[in-house]
């Protein structure tokens, strides 16, 4: 009993272990929040309203995915080879000067699609949009925090940036609930107001944490176009393709729909089935920095994270239709079939990521983003292919292939990085 004990304390003590378990906490104990502030908001917005706004936060996905240039990919290789405490801080400041032009650039492109494109005229959202551009910079944040602190270890610090928006929008879900129920105003602005401002409120503490500095601009800035250059611009090509083309997803839906009703049944059945998506990516960004220093991913490690994702993708056949039954109304009742198809693509997408963090973490910058541009051409022709003809369910088909694509390429490519890794040593 006593040796026991002591594997449990000893595994506690692990540094990793300990951080895992915090960014478990933080991205699973979200989850229900995450839950009934969707079951309050398409009973707030109906539907429709609900497809709209998530029409409108899929053009800003998109935007935040197209508009970062790399440079993020650069600021995370800056701080994964970095080991100074005053330098991380600086390269944190360079970073945030970058996205800031790089919100101008987005900024100006975003002010003429809305002035000019017939969708949104259609749909009634043309103005609505212009109004929500200034605060973009916001959703430029999201990849910014992601990219900077897992590749600089602040597991914690990461956890918050996923845990705590939820808790904001989870409480305005209950002044919804309990006080606007009645409301005849624009229900809309209340919402995205309410989204867009938890994420603005905590990245704001967060940076008061991290202590970003500014010292040392031009030379950390020459460093971050350096890794730029060589490594950020290859993975923000391949994400272009393959986040890129599942961001457009919404959009095309949309184009295709005579509404943005489809909208929000396909962004309610990703959202019910992301969690499969977070448990090897919650595994991969812990061990991120491990990830460069060994040849390969332990076997061990692998099982855990195949074993945990399998039995997470068991949960959500089981409980999928009931819960959506019970929780939202019967006009939702499509999505159900949607969270079944939409599981399938997440979990061979959450898979794939998972070697996708070693790749990045040994500077495979080419190899992944190889990846990612099939991936993403695949997912844009099945998307133009199937969306005109079966909508919503089309995308979802089209999510199952891409993300196999994915899968396959990104254990072909870390195969071929660990045999040339052992072929070398045993040379």
């Amino acid at each position: 009993m006593t040796g026991h004990w002591q594997q449990i304390t000893s595994l506690w003590d692990n540094l990793r272990v300990r951080q895992a378990l915090a960014l478990y906490v933080a991205s699973f104990a979200g989850i229900p929040l995450s839950i009934f502030t969707s079951i309050v908001f398409t009973r707030f917005l109906g539907p429709q309203g609900y497809g709209d706004f998530a029409f409108l936060d899929s053009l800003f996905d998109f935007a935040r995915i197209t508009f970062p240039l790399g440079f993020f990919y650069a600021g995370n290789r800056a701080l994964v080879l970095n080991h100074d405490r005053q330098k991380a801080r600086e390269y944190y400041g360079a970073t945030l000067v970058i996205l800031f032009l790089l919100f101008v650039l987005m900024a100006f492109v975003m002010l003429g699609y809305g002035l000019t494109d017939s969708n949104l005229a259609e749909k009634g959202l043309d103005r609505f949009f212009l109004y929500i551009i200034p605060f973009g910079w916001v959703f430029l944040l999201t990849p910014y925090f992601d990219n900077m602190l897992h590749a600089d270890n602040r597991i914690h610090e990461l956890a918050a940036t996923r845990f705590f928006p939820k808790v904001v929008t989870f409480a305005v879900a209950l002044v919804i609930f309990f006080l606007l129920q009645e409301f005849r105003g624009d229900r809309l602005a209340i919402v995205m107001a309410a989204y867009i401002g938890a994420f603005l409120v905590v990245y704001l503490l967060v940076f008061i944490r991290i202590r970003v500095s500014f010292k040392n601009l031009r030379t950390r800035l020459r460093r971050i176009l350096h890794y730029q250059r060589g490594y950020g611009i290859h993975l923000y090509a391949g994400t272009l393709f393959s986040v890129g083309s599942a961001a457009l997803t919404g959009i095309l839906i949309s184009y295709f729909g005579d509404d943005n009703t489809g909208v929000g049944f396909f962004t309610l059945s990703v959202a019910i089935a992301r969690p499969l998506a977070l448990i090897p990516g919650v595994i991969a960004a812990t061990w991120f920095k491990d990830f460069s220093q060994q040849a390969h991913v332990s076997v061990r490690l692998t099982a855990i994270t195949l074993i945990l994702s399998v039995t997470a993708f068991g949960a959500l056949l089981l409980l999928a239709g009931p819960f959506i039954r019970f929780f939202y109304s019967d006009d939702f009742l499509p999505v159900i079939v949607l969270v079944y198809l939409a599981g399938v693509g997440m979990f061979l997408y959450g898979l794939a990521s998972f070697f996708n963090r070693f790749l990045e973490a040994h500077g495979q910058g080419k190899a992944v983003r190889n990846t990612f541009m099939a991936t993403g051409i695949v997912l844009l022709a099945l998307n133009l292919l199937l969306i005109p003809v079966y909508g919503a369910t089309g995308a979802a088909v089209a999510m199952i292939f891409a993300s196999a694509v994915y899968l396959v390429g990104m254990i072909a490519s870390y195969w071929r990085i660990v045999h040339t890794s052992s072929g070398t040593a045993r040379r």
